[in-house]
């Protein structure tokens, strides 16, 4: 079987038509440029060139050898580059899941940098709960996810802590305190709460009761929602109050406000932390991490 080595050679002979500046072009001397060509003919079967003192011109099998030859010496630069560019993780594809509240304020910011950096590497996106994503990286099923933390059964994921995001309340647009800018917690120690189960994401759901704890009250929850959105349809309902991610005031849902927390102390934020399986060995999940982390500081 012939060999690259001897496709390039060929090509420039084909292309010069004297093996002189072929052989000037491919940095070798004449004598063992003739040798090769006479071995690929001989590899093949058949005559690709025409021989006299005073010319070289390519049989009916050599323009069609030609024309195959220049294609596979594409093809093979084409592979060797997708090959650098993964390894690079500049192509790919990065399977990837987040909370849908992180959708309303960080991410947006995030694949527009992303795309412009990497525009060859495809983004397979879900959006699904904290507990479930951790459950995907375990089997394999997705390779990066955008979580709430403190992560509690990490598990031996790799985990990368990204930004601290602000909490807000929702209350009915009809409640006593709907007129109001800020709170400070500890008004609400009375008030009925719509909550996020803790089975879908401990990590909001701990945030939630640890800024209550130190607030000096424990949440009364009379409803749980495992979306957001769902959870604010709840409030809008008259059914609670509830703290959400400050994010979530760019719905504009109607019936509900979204109060700013007046407290300094406790911190009125929960964690967003990117979580991987060490074993995954896709470096598309670098590149990804190292731009969520770059806008995540802007």
């Amino acid at each position: 079987m012939f060999e690259f080595r001897q496709l390039r050679q060929y090509v420039v002979v084909a292309e010069e038509l004297n093996f002189r500046r072929a052989a000037q072009r491919l940095h070798m001397s004449q004598p063992p440029l003739s040798v090769a060509m006479q071995n690929l003919e001989g590899t093949l079967g058949t005559r690709l060139l025409d021989r006299s003192r005073h010319h070289v011109r390519l049989t009916p099998a050599g323009v069609a050898f030609h024309k195959d030859a220049v294609r596979l010496l594409q093809l093979a630069a084409m592979a060797a580059d997708r090959a650098r560019r993964t390894g690079l993780g500049q192509e790919g594809t990065l399977r990837l899941s987040f909370v849908p509240s992180a959708a309303l304020d960080l991410l947006p910011g995030v694949f527009k940098r992303f795309r412009h950096d990497y525009p060859t590497v495809h983004l397979q996106l879900t959006a699904e709960t904290t507990t479930r994503q951790l459950e995907g990286l375990r089997s394999g099923e997705i390779d990066l996810a955008l979580v709430v933390g403190p992560v509690f059964d990490a598990g031996g994921l790799q985990l990368v802590r990204l930004k601290a995001q602000p909490f807000a309340l929702a209350v009915p647009a009809s409640h006593p305190l709907a007129g109001r800018e800020r709170v400070r917690l500890r008004e609400l120690a009375a008030e009925s709460f719509v909550g996020f189960p803790s089975a879908e994401g401990a990590g909001f759901a701990a945030a939630v009761l640890s800024v209550c704890q130190e607030a000096g009250f424990l949440p009364r929850v009379v409803q749980e929602a495992s979306q957001m959105q769902a959870i604010l349809t709840l409030v809008a309902g008259g059914l609670g109050v509830a703290l959400v991610p400050a994010s979530m005031a760019r719905l504009h849902m109607e019936d509900v406000v979204l109060l700013e927390i007046a407290d300094r102390r406790p911190p009125r934020t929960y964690e967003l932390v990117l979580a991987y399986a060490p074993g995954n060995d896709n470096p598309v999940i670098q590149a990804f991490v190292s731009i969520a982390l770059r806008t995540a500081r802007r």
